[in-house]
């Protein structure tokens, strides 16, 4: 039977919310408390999907919706195994469900899309280590931690993977998480991308730890979990890195990058344009800013800046008017193998990158290469079928699983080029016959 309450009995929701896919959402005083925090509300100014709305104009719920959604999954979950033994007390059910509430609270304007522009400098600032750095150090998430009677070093163990109880970790980031349940029943309802949906009841409901005390699916629940892994595959090219929604990030990244450079003189930007000024501003309490809005507004008065580029601004107004990168050459495929550093046809497309730059010439960002390798199944952290007898198998490797059939890896391979060299574009490769 699925546990729709994500409480156990004693503890008491002091409010309710309404929630698209889940409906009604219980709230504890620690969770409000969180959620009240000026911190905390700049998710709702976050979309999930960064600039996906551009491909898909539902999708445009936000990180707000989608933490708490993560919350009420982690808390039926968690109340589940607490119900039959295997967390122990109703105070770790209440510091899991805080995990899952605030394992987004780290991520930059347009999510994914800004977060490189950290990553890339030194020292490296990744989403996961601002999360991180929230809970530890800004006012109001540590305040509402802390006077719940919670250690926010506890919130991070689980939050880094690294906390002594092991299940408490695979909860949060295994192979068949909270994080991954929310975001596909969510991203693939505001899409409309159908088959992106799972049976998350059916997962739930057949959960359970295996003999060593990892995290499993029981085999009745064998064909949910093969469709949570084919509604991964199906997002992730459909969705995640859709040709046109990638070009539109990779625009947002290069401007930010460029307005920060611009923008030296701009009190709020120069601070956020080094790791060291984001940390600052977290550790004063003031990154409740920080958010979508906030960046469309430094585009705008960008506009109207004479300080600025030009060749800024017509980047801004590709964004802005929906002229984004499009896809000249796309060599993605899926596979079974990890992209190897010397792939002939990365090497292809760097190549053909360089010569395509020299033919429409102007700025580099004219012309753009998009390499990944995105793991779909990672066949040593699979989750584990519980059989009859006690015993537990991987996923991959149960004999009646279709899993082992589908590709284990995504590999993108894409050339960009800005819409307004594109013409251009098509015309050098017709000549060099790509």
């Amino acid at each position: 039977m699925v546990v729709l309450n994500g409480l156990p009995e004693g503890m008491r929701g002091v409010k309710r919310v309404y929630d698209e896919i889940h409906g009604y959402i219980e709230l504890t005083k620690p969770e409000i408390d969180i959620v009240d925090t000026p911190t905390f509300q700049r998710l709702r100014y976050i979309k999930q999907l960064a600039s996906a709305w551009y491909v898909y104009p539902g999708a445009t719920h936000t990180r707000f919706s989608h933490s708490l959604g993560v919350m009420h999954i982690m808390g039926i979950m968690a109340t589940k195994l607490y119900r039959e033994g295997y967390i122990y007390s109703k105070d770790d059910v209440q510091l899991l469900r805080i995990v899952a509430l605030l394992h987004d609270v780290g991520h930059t304007p347009f999510s994914h899309a800004i977060e490189p522009y950290y990553s890339s400098v030194n020292p490296p600032l990744t989403h996961e280590e601002l999360t991180k750095l929230i809970v530890l150090r800004d006012p109001y998430i540590r305040s509402a931690i802390e006077d719940n009677g919670f250690d926010p070093w506890s919130v991070v163990a689980i939050l880094e993977g690294r906390h002594r109880e092991p299940l408490f970790n695979q909860l949060l980031s295994g192979d068949l998480d909270v994080d991954r349940m929310d975001y596909l029943l969510r991203d693939a309802l505001h899409t409309g991308v159908t088959y992106g949906a799972i049976d998350v009841h059916r997962i739930i409901a057949t959960i359970t730890v295996d003999r060593e005390g990892s995290l499993a699916v029981a085999e009745k629940g064998l064909e949910a979990l093969e469709n949570f892994y084919l509604a991964r595959l199906h997002m992730y090219r459909a969705v995640y890195y859709h040709k046109s929604i990638v070009g539109y990030e990779l625009l947002v990244r290069i401007i930010y990058e460029k307005l920060m450079e611009s923008y030296r003189d701009n009190v709020l930007a120069s601070r956020l344009a080094t790791v060291q000024g984001v940390r600052k501003l977290v550790e004063e309490g003031k990154i409740f800013f920080w958010h979508d809005s906030w960046f469309l507004g430094l585009m705008v008065e960008a506009l109207e800046d004479p300080s600025v580029d030009n060749e800024v601004k017509e980047l801004i107004r590709a964004f802005l008017f929906r002229r984004g990168y499009k896809v000249i050459v796309d060599y993605s495929r899926f596979s079974d193998d990890e992209l190897e550093e010397d792939d002939e046809e990365v090497m292809k497309l760097r190549i053909l990158s360089d010569k395509l730059r020299r033919y429409v010439g102007g700025d580099r960002s004219n012309v753009m290469v998009f390499i990944d390798d995105i793991p779909i199944i990672t066949v040593e952290e699979a989750i584990r079928v519980a059989m009859d007898d006690g015993s537990s198998i991987s996923a991959y490797n149960h004999p009646r699983s279709l899993i082992k059939f589908m590709p284990r890896r995504f590999h993108v391979k894409r050339l960009y080029v800005l819409s307004s060299v594109h013409r251009k574009a098509l015309q050098f490769t017709k000549l060099m016959q790509v």
